[in-house]
């Protein structure tokens, strides 16, 4: 049974990682890269791993290091694409190569002393450890402005609860590693059907972690800007220009829509207005779903969710019910009623 569905979970997740590595990404060049190859990687390991299981594939010598210094590699990865997305004017320095160091002396050693496998692996998943604590730590120094990100921190959190807790069970399983394997296989898989899910539903999530982590106002950003200007022309592309409906609408491709550099926006939206700006951007987008599914008794909800600037009904239904407690239909009928 475990053998069918570790097979199953292998499909299933090549087939998750394929479809992420297509989507479109609105990040800085940098964080696009991280984010592709990260994805590369977690692929790679699970065909390795499900090849692995089936007997097609034994790790000795070359598979043995490069499933090793595969596997090592999440662990940086993962911390270093947080860190930019966290903070989009952070640039690739020689120094954050550093970082890929002791992943590659691990999976030599791990190569040439193929009976220490066992203890390379746990050890992989140790150095993934601290740098998933590490990255916890820097999220929770973040803790008094989590209001404005709400669930994307209950969910980064607990992503990274079962992370180090996967490091434990690394460490304590030193005599059982092809069960280790088929356990890390299922999830694995089930870390990249969460993924699916929080891209499906909460598509703001890396917009506000940037937002957030970016912006901890010590000096004011708006001492030379014109704040009842950017007022009248934020309002302008709002109602004439309708942008909310670019599904691909950024911090970044808003601000230089205003000439603005994205922190100045960010400031503005959070001091001005009072919110985050993924709030500010569903707020509207729901503004104007409102008054489509008043006037539009004929045209479906996912027709009137989809040409505000939702990616899928999913998306549309959560940001309805986070501002109406109740589903777009049920506004409609109760709306129509009146």
């Amino acid at each position: 049974m475990l053998y069918e569905i570790t097979i199953a979970a292998v499909g299933f997740s090549s087939i998750a990682l394929t479809l992420l590595l297509f989507q479109k990404r609105t990040e800085s060049k940098i964080t696009k890269i991280l984010a592709n190859t990260l994805l590369l990687i977690l692929l790679a390991i699970q065909l390795l791993q499900g090849l692995h299981i089936t007997h097609y594939l034994v790790f000795q010598n070359v598979f043995v290091f490069i499933y090793l210094i595969l596997l090592g590699l999440v662990g940086p990865l993962f911390y270093l694409y947080s860190l930019h997305v966290m903070d989009s004017n952070k640039h690739w320095s020689m120094r954050e190569y550093v970082h890929f160091l002791p992943i590659l002396i691990l999976a030599v050693i791990g190569s040439i002393f193929s009976h220490y496998f066992g203890i390379i692996y746990s050890a992989m998943f140790l150095v993934g450890g601290i740098y998933m604590s590490r990255l916890a730590w820097t999220l929770y120094q973040l803790r008094k402005r989590r209001t404005l990100f709400k669930i994307e921190f209950v969910l980064t959190a607990s992503f990274l609860t079962w992370a180090i807790a996967v490091v434990l069970v690394g460490m304590l399983s030193l005599q059982a590693v092809d069960q280790l394997i088929s356990a890390q296989v299922i999830m694995l898989s089930m870390a990249i059907a969460s993924a699916v899910f929080i891209q499906l539903n909460y598509p703001h999530l890396l917009s506000s972690l940037e937002e957030i982590a970016s912006r901890q106002y010590q000096t004011t950003t708006l001492a030379n800007i014109d704040c009842e200007e950017v007022k009248q022309k934020l309002e302008g592309l709002m109602t004439d220009k309708q942008v909310y409906q670019d599904t691909e609408l950024s911090l970044s491709s808003l601000a230089d829509m205003l000439s603005l550099k994205p922190y100045q926006l960010s400031e503005y939206v959070n001091t001005q207005l009072g919110m985050s700006f993924s709030t500010y951007l569903r707020s509207q987008r729901i503004k104007a779903a409102e008054t489509l599914l008043k006037q539009e008794p004929n045209v479906s909800v996912l027709a009137v969710g989809l040409s505000v600037g939702f990616s899928s009904q999913s998306a549309f239904y959560t940001a309805f019910k986070e501002i109406h407690a109740i589903a777009p239909g049920q506004y409609r009928r109760q709306v129509l009623a009146e």
